[in-house]
């Protein structure tokens, strides 16, 4: 399998569980168990999909493993990484807002 199918896979199973805790957040009536999880363990079970779905869109865009994303980070001239990492906050920020901003409408 290659690395952006195993990137393509990760985003969409970890995307899915992560969308469907957030669906039962918005909508707790809509939350089918008994007990609703809260503290640190309700925080990683929460998170832990959704790291799983950034690890996913980071080796669908990179077509590296994950592993060997720092090495090709590490790689570029400081120029490079000074923008990359700008662009990064830059967009990662952006998205989130926007997220919040839609979430709160």
């Amino acid at each position: 399998m290659s690395v952006r199918t195993r990137g393509l896979l990760y985003l969409i199973a970890g995307g899915g569980i992560f969308a469907l805790f957030a669906y039962w957040i918005s909508n707790p009536e809509a939350y089918p168990f008994s007990v609703y999880p809260a503290g640190l363990g309700g925080a990683l079970l929460i998170g832990a999909p959704g790291a799983g779905a950034v690890i996913g869109l980071v080796e669908l865009v990179s077509g590296k493993p994950f592993y060997k994303v720092e090495e090709a980070w590490a790689g570029l001239s400081g120029l490079q990484r000074f923008f990359g990492g700008t662009l990064i906050v830059l967009v990662g920020g952006a998205v989130a807002f926007t997220v919040v901003a839609v979430a709160i409408l």
